[in-house]
């Protein structure tokens, strides 16, 4: 008996509307299936009708990065529903060599994709983009400026998606140790392309914070950054933002509220608030009473700036805040390496259930897609 036949448009409307891990299984089936799932249009659309249904649903994921001891370099990742009880979704359980040695660092996630660099960047210069859903990493090409190339340096990592084009972008900021005065080389890499791109001619002359923290809202990364003041007030913190959208990339400064402005840049964390805007943690330092979240309300307006959040000690130690939850809530990292919620309206502190070796622990945004099946 011949085997039923499907018109494209039938087999496709099918696998648009199945989960990655069903997808996987169909491109084992015959090479004709494979031919019409592994193109970048159909990736594309699958991933639409995914993120349709995705934001119908209530309770997005979270992905969670766990390290059970100093012991084990295996890392650990969950996935966790954003409901009242942050209930358990599942456990990721292909991960890649790369992706389970503690020597690397979550960079950030986009759009499903998770972006991680070598601990040791300065000498291993290793950034990697994995699919948890597909269970597919693939390495980056070496970049331009090295150690090799330009002497020692310091560096910060961004990753975002460009939407104009349908491209993920890592961004590579690099200040060069050897000069008298703040050099900044900046660099592209474009999943499309396969490349990196120079485009320091673009970029200001701020001292950065290495390995510091990123945040990619309304198309564009950012990062806390310091520059100096032309007419001798000395050097104030900035929240400096890449615009990936379209082939020529733009830089843009945001002001921060005066009372942040002239802290230590290495105690202010960026990171995205509701995916429409920002929002700044300042842990305490210098004996200082307490922490505090700063958000800034719409997006670009710095009067919008208001203080959200104060925060004590826990237990003596000083919690790391590591993103916001759908209904505002604040993920701590506090004494001991466990994860909290904490409520910025009543105070209150509710346990996950959750816990880490101290300062390996990563939360961010996930949704399913099939990027890098066609890489």
């Amino acid at each position: 008996m011949e085997a039923a036949y499907l018109p494209p448009e039938i087999l496709l409307d099918i696998f648009h509307r199945l989960p990655a891990k069903s997808i996987l299984a169909c491109v084992c089936v015959s090479k004709y299936w494979l031919s019409l799932i592994k193109t970048h249009d159909f990736i594309a659309s699958h991933f639409n009708q995914q993120s349709s249904i995705s934001s119908s649903s209530p309770h997005p994921l979270f992905l969670i990065r766990l390290c059970f001891s100093f012991r084990a370099r295996e890392n650990h990742y969950f996935l966790r529903r954003d409901d009242r009880e942050f209930t358990h979704y599942a456990e990721v359980k292909t991960i890649p060599p790369i992706v389970n040695d503690r020597s690397f660092s979550v960079v950030g996630s986009c759009r499903g994709l998770v972006c991680l660099m070598h601990n040791l960047y300065t000498s291993n210069y290793t950034i990697a983009l994995w699919n948890p859903a597909i269970g597919k990493t693939i390495t980056l090409p070496k970049p331009g400026v090295t150690f090799e190339t330009h002497g020692g340096f310091e560096s910060l990592l961004g990753f975002g998606f460009d939407s104009s084009t349908r491209d993920y972008k890592v961004v590579r900021v690099v200040r060069l140790l050897e000069c008298e005065e703040i050099a900044i080389e900046v660099e592209v890499f474009s999943l499309n392309a396969g490349s990196w791109k120079r485009i320091t001619s673009a970029a200001p002359q701020y001292n950065i914070v290495e390995r510091g923290s990123q945040a990619f809202v309304n198309g564009s990364v950012h990062w806390v950054a310091r520059r100096g003041s032309n007419n001798n007030e000395g050097y104030k913190n900035v929240i400096l933002g890449l615009d990936l959208q379209g082939c020529e990339e733009r830089f843009r400064e945001l002001e921060l509220p005066e009372s942040l402005k002239s802290d230590s840049p290495m105690y202010l964390t960026v990171c995205g608030y509701k995916e429409s805007t920002i929002a700044v943690f300042k842990r305490r330092y210098l004996g200082e009473p307490e922490s505090q979240i700063w958000v800034m309300e719409e997006y670009g307006a710095v009067k919008s700036w208001v203080r959200m959040l104060i925060i004590e000690t826990y237990d003596g130690e000083v919690p790391r805040a590591l993103g916001f939850r759908g209904n505002g809530e604040v993920l701590f990292e506090i004494a001991g390496g466990e994860i909290v919620s904490g409520d910025p309206e009543s105070f209150e502190v509710s346990e996950l259930g959750l816990w880490g070796v101290a300062g390996y622990s990563f939360v961010g945004s996930f949704m399913e897609t099939l990027d890098l099946l066609d890489r």
